[in-house]
């Protein structure tokens, strides 16, 4: 596959420049965002965009994903265990109080 790199004030502008370039339309394409265009402060330190765009016939390992083989294997229920509680032990009730 072929590339080309193309700036413009926007990245629609940017898009058009390239594709009246290349003369393809935007289905024949593909477009990533290298860097997206900023205004800056008053104009001042404003930057374009920057796009690549990607055209061609694409490459066999591209075109074809590679096809594995995906077993499913069923899992077993988890067996469920009994929380353990210990005993409940209970004291004896008080048969005499002290008092002051």
């Amino acid at each position: 596959m072929s590339y080309i790199d193309v700036t413009g004030k926007t990245e629609d502008e940017a898009l058009r420049k390239g594709l009246e370039q290349l003369g393809m339309d935007r289905d024949d394409v593909s477009v990533s965002i290298l860097e997206r265009a900023k205004t800056g402060f008053l104009g001042i330190g404003a930057t374009p965009a920057r796009i690549r765009i990607t055209y061609g016939p694409e490459e066999a390992d591209m075109a074809a994903p590679a096809e594995t083989e995906v077993k499913i294997i069923p899992e077993k229920p988890a067996e469920a265990k009994k929380p353990s509680i210990p005993p409940v032990t209970r004291a004896a009730p008080a048969s005499s109080v002290a008092r002051v």
